[in-house]
């Protein structure tokens, strides 16, 4: 059991807590929480990318593996961002991962995957090579927008 992260006073899921980190400090960027019980598989929230000259919508899925190295994806989500990656829209999966053992947030890092890596992601956890990956302690929100963005 994931143990929930205090914040404000209220106690959050950490997949939750990656959610509010990844809210406050996206820069340029607007995320609405998905929160939906008839489409299984949809991505845990949407983000709006702006302002460049063509604004994007990437739909991100927020995963916190604390435990081994196992990142716990249903078949209805690998299914959904295999199917919109065979469609070219831009799905990914955010990982933020705290090695076995470990407290030390400089030891945690964030892991970016796209959602054409689904199903490798479900086969081999955190063991699959990211699209990117970011030290927990310094992550450079302009580099995760950007790259959420195509930008690289």
């Amino acid at each position: 059991m994931l143990v929930g992260v205090l914040v404000g006073g209220v106690s959050l899921t950490p997949e939750k807590a990656l959610y509010q980190r990844l809210r406050e400090n996206l820069p340029g960027a607007f995320l609405t929480r998905l929160e939906s019980r008839v489409g299984l598989g949809i991505p845990d929230c949407l983000v709006a990318l702006g302002p460049r000259p063509e604004g994007r919508f990437v739909m991100v899925e927020l995963k916190v593996v604390t435990r081994g190295k196992k990142v716990a994806l249903s078949p209805h989500q690998v299914a959904f961002h295999l199917k919109h990656a065979s469609l070219n829209c831009p799905t990914f999966i955010l990982v933020e991962y705290r090695p076995p053992g470990t407290r030390s947030v400089k030891k945690a890092e964030l892991l970016l995957y796209g959602g054409n890596q689904a199903e490798a992601v479900l086969m081999h956890g955190v063991e699959t090579t990211p699209l990117e990956r970011w030290n927990m302690a310094a992550v450079p929100w302009a580099e995760v927008g950007r790259a959420l963005s195509g930008g690289g």
